[in-house]
């Protein structure tokens, strides 16, 4: 029998942040086991309950709730990843991680995870292609992170550019490629 892998789905705030659904639907008919992380800015752009009732487990947000285990949230969803997926990934995020910044419960399980780490960046052009974004982006991979996009697409100022999230069968194919 092969064992169900665990996959800790992280959404940042960015108005990408609904298409997660699809991946964790998609992920979940695969039979992966989804348990997802939002950063309190993602709030702001889809209930925690959505992704809890999609996931089928606990949607985390406060790196300050207790945990029902001993071990404190960020290092028993760190442990129990197999691979974590950041989807989408704004800036911000990009450049806490590429800073070895952990002040959210997102950031923490990813400085303390040994799993595999997709980020799945989505922001307008202008802030995507900034030097200092594709430095973080850069160091980020010299560190071993993945990527899977971003592509070119309709962007929220309605222009097409690059940014746009990739789609989700890449990202589930990247996934898939990663746990091989």
């Amino acid at each position: 029998m092969v064992k169900e892998k665990n996959v800790i789905l992280g959404g940042c705030g960015g108005i990408a942040a609904y298409k997660a659904c699809d991946v964790i639907r998609t992920l979940k008919k695969e039979k992966f086991n989804v348990t997802c992380i939002m950063t309190e800015e993602a709030t702001k752009f889809i209930a925690a309950h959505t992704l809890q009732y999609l996931s089928g487990n606990k949607t985390y947000i406060d790196i300050f709730d207790l945990p029902q285990e001993m071990d404190p949230a960020h290092i028993s969803l760190a442990k129990k990843a197999d691979i974590i997926i950041v989807i989408p990934a704004t800036a911000h995020m990009i450049a806490k991680l590429s800073s070895g910044l952990s002040d959210c419960l997102l950031s923490c399980t990813i400085l303390a995870t040994e799993a595999e780490v997709l980020i799945c960046p989505a922001m307008h052009e202008s802030m995507y292609k900034k030097d200092v974004v594709q430095e973080n982006i850069k160091k980020l991979k010299r560190r071993g992170f993945k990527f899977a996009g971003p592509r070119k697409g309709t962007l929220l100022s309605g222009k097409k550019g690059l940014g746009h999230l990739e789609k989700s069968d890449v990202i589930i194919k990247k996934i898939k490629d990663i746990l091989k």
